[in-house]
C-alpha cells in the first residue's frame, strides 16, 4: 500500500511562529483516501503532501546514507 508524508502547520513553541513541521506517515491506495482516512479518525489537523517511495537511513555517527538498509516502498513485495 502507499505511504504519504504530512506536514502540520503550527505555532513553535519556542518562537511563536507560524512553523511547518513533519507529520506521521498515512498509509493508503491514494492521497484522497489519505485524507479521508485523517479526516475520519481525528487527525484533521495533518496536511498530506507527497508520496514517500523510500526512506534511507544514515549511517551511525554519521550524515553518510547507508544504502543497505534503505526501505524502497516500490518494491512489491513491502506493498
Amino acid at each position: 500500500m502507499k505511504t504519504w508524508t504530512t506536514r502540520i502547520f503550527a505555532k513553535c513553541a519556542e518562537t511563536g511562529e507560524m512553523t511547518e513541521f513533519c507529520g506521521q506517515n498515512i498509509k493508503a491506495p491514494s492521497q484522497n483516501l489519505a485524507h479521508e482516512y485523517c479526516q475520519t479518525h481525528g487527525l484533521g489537523y495533518l496536511h498530506i503532501s507527497d508520496e514517500l517511495i523510500m526512506e534511507i537511513p544514515c549511517k551511525p555517527n554519521s550524515f553518510e546514507p547507508d544504502w543497505d538498509n534503505a526501505v524502497d516502498y516500490d518494491l512489491p513485495q513491502q506493498n
